[in-house]
């Protein structure tokens, strides 16, 4: 068993230039988190004042508009200054509830005023906003009704207030109307000032503007478990006309490193990486990814082929960089290069798997059935659509629609294809690859799975070589089952499989959240794989064996090995899929009958396309994303015009 570990390296951080965007306007579907975006005129509003509550759609790169009438639902909750809840009559006059939008527009607004005889102030409070099928980002908005503008200080994006160690924040002060004067705001971190990088020691709002924004302050952290839980800062102005409202915020800090003892290694992701979320850049991409999102970007590791890996002992394995799909919304990365008529971002340098196998039930359409989420990891789900057309010749109509991927399947049939964008990274022996996935939704019945097959066609299954990373088969007696196999044939038997080494079932703690499983082709002679820090199985040519093999034939060193570029000269490749009324979940029988009353949808088939974007319900895999590493020994072989590893990161 290896336990996997590494200290915090260095962040580089960027200096970006945000891009100008496309102003050709495009008609879809919303649905997805944060195409919706909530916006309020102010935080801080006086006696009288004007306010005018904003919904609009928010998606990078194109201007976006609605395909439908929509009806936001607004709510307001607050407390007077004795602590009593007040409502929105209470408070404001004109306050309608509701905030409508047409099919073509790209905004729409709410307009009210601060009663002018509103006797118990401050008040402070939220204003919601809802729509049934939608997801709204920074749909609660706060705002403070007093005698006058106040100045208020908060985390920019950042409503909760928790920020990981080791991780960024910007400090914003607002004043509720254009100031009248120039607010100085003078911030005291006291006892916690030395767990805070650049932290400066005031903001200024000067005379005319409403808001001061402080650059990138980093909250420290420290090696293992922290001795802190939050940090602090208290405020203060000279200002009269602007005084400060909240003079204190308290931030949560979320420790990254605090689970690293004996017995996690499969369960904690922190044996590969101390910090799993954080996003890898090319120095191509920095400049969309700061658009995207500048905090991630601020706290990206820019990373380049050939660089060791992040962590420590992998690195002294001699594991070196090489490529990865992290899944960055933006245009650099998405197919055709910006959203498709679904209001969809699936992602470049990928195909579709759309043979008969992945569409016995589900058409693959991985342009309506997948996408780059704004939180920047690739979604994959179903969805009832009765009546869609298979693909890739497949004839036909299914009720379901579904996603299916395959990348670096460099076999060279049909011909031209090793020079297609989806066959990019060569996995040969000297290769580890990391994937960063979870699975939710209504999964029963289906059996996500993360694999490789070796690139050689017109022979008996598996003569080639399967690696099965990740496989979860859910049913209702077990969500949470992760399988890793390997399969085989020996080249003289006709039919059928003859070896199946399986690390067996592993359980983990919730599928519903991240995991990283890896596997590691270290050589013509050995491969392993693993989950977060355990090595579960490996299988070496000379017949020994480790893991937990269930029952099942260790290798026979008398038999075909198919883990070489000897017999596999073009190496494996990877595949994504997702098949629902899968026999293995069901069983054969079960999952025969289920097929044809449709009963394996039950738990979803309610669900619209339109809500299924956004539903808990969906049955989905989230990939964060997929790594790749090399060792020295490894030989870049084949042909075509892609580059050698083209950038996707």
């Amino acid at each position: 068993m290896k336990k996997y570990f590494y200290r915090i390296l260095p962040v580089c951080l960027f200096v970006l230039i945000m891009a100008g965007c496309d102003d050709t306007e495009t008609v879809i579907s919303i649905g997805e988190a944060r195409n919706l975006v909530a916006e309020i005129s102010t935080q801080s509003a006086a006696i009288g004042d004007n306010v005018t509550f904003s919904v609009k759609v928010d998606q990078e790169g194109s201007a976006l508009a609605l395909e439908e009438d929509i009806d936001i639902v607004l709510t307001f909750s607050g407390k007077d200054v004795e602590g009593k809840e007040v409502s929105a009559t209470d408070v404001f006059e004109n306050f309608s509830g509701h905030l409508y939008m047409k099919k073509g527009e790209t905004q729409g607004f709410s307009e009210f005023s601060v009663k002018r005889d509103l006797a118990k102030y401050p008040v402070s409070g939220t204003i919601t906003a809802y729509v049934r099928g939608y997801k709204i980002n920074a749909a609660e908005r706060p705002i403070v009704i007093s005698d006058k503008h106040y100045t208020i200080l908060s985390l920019k994006n950042n409503s909760d207030n928790i920020v990981k160690e080791f991780g960024y924040f910007v400090l914003m002060a607002t004043v509720g109307a254009p100031a009248k004067e120039d607010v100085t705001v003078t911030i005291d971190a006291g006892e916690d000032a030395d767990k805070y990088e650049n932290l400066p020691d005031k903001l200024v709002v000067k005379a005319g503007y409403k808001t001061a924004e402080s650059g990138f302050i980093r909250i420290k952290g420290e090696q293992g478990p922290n001795t802190f839980t939050s940090v602090s800062m208290s405020f203060s102005t000279d200002s009269d006309i602007h005084p400060i409202y909240g003079d204190k915020i308290e931030i949560k800090v979320k420790d990254i490193d605090a689970g690293l003892t004996p017995g996690t290694e499969l369960t904690n992701e922190q044996w590969v990486y101390i910090d799993p979320e954080q996003i890898f850049v090319s120095a191509k991409n920095e400049k969309a990814v700061k658009k995207w999102d500048e905090i991630k970007a601020v706290s990206a590791l820019s990373i380049k082929e050939g660089d060791p890996h992040p962590n420590e002992i992998l690195a002294a394995d001699g594991w070196m960089f090489m490529n990865s799909y992290e899944f960055h919304p933006i245009d650099a990365l998405t197919q055709y290069g910006k959203e498709n008529e679904y209001g969809n971002r699936p992602p470049r340098y990928m195909a579709a798997q759309n043979v008969a196998n992945t569409q016995k039930v589900q058409a693959v359409v991985n342009e309506k059935y997948a996408t780059m989420t704004q939180d920047g990891y690739l979604k994959m789900w179903c969805a009832y659509d009765s009546g869609i057309g298979a693909t890739g010749g497949i004839s036909g109509t299914r009720d379901y629609g579904v996603s299916s991927f395959y990348a670096s399947k460099f076999d060279g049939v049909p011909t031209g294809a090793d020079s297609w964008e989806a066959n990019n990274v060569r996995i040969l022996p000297g290769t580890r690859v990391e994937v960063r996935i979870r699975i939710r939704g209504k999964k029963h019945s289906f059996n996500p799975a993360v694999w490789f097959q070796g690139n050689i066609r017109g022979v008996q299954w598996a003569t080639y070589g399967e690696v099965d990373l990740l496989e979860n088969p859910a049913n209702h007696s077990n969500l949470n089952g992760a399988w890793q196999t390997f399969h085989w044939n020996d080249v003289s038997t006709s039919s059928g499989e003859k070896y199946k080494p399986s690390s067996g079932e592993k359980s983990i703690a919730d599928m519903n959240e991240f995991d990283i499983y890896w596997m590691e082709w270290r050589s013509n002679d050995e491969i392993a794989l693993g989950i977060n820090g355990l090595e579960t199985v490996c299988i070496k040519r000379d017949g020994n064996y480790i893991g937990n093999a269930n029952g099942t034939a260790k290798w026979n060193s008398s038999t075909h090995w198919p883990y070489t570029d000897e017999y596999n000269t073009e190496g494996m490749h990877l595949l994504l899929t997702f098949a629902g009324c899968n026999e293995w979940s069901l069983g054969k029988e079960a999952a025969e009958a289920a097929a044809k009353d449709g009963s394996w949808a039950n738990d979803f088939k309610h669900i619209s396309y339109q809500e299924s974007k956004t539903s808990v319900d969906t049955p989905r895999m989230e990939i964060d994303w997929i790594r790749f590493y090399r060792k020295s020994g490894y030989k870049y072989k084949g042909h075509g015009s892609p580059t050698r590893n083209i950038q996707m990161y």
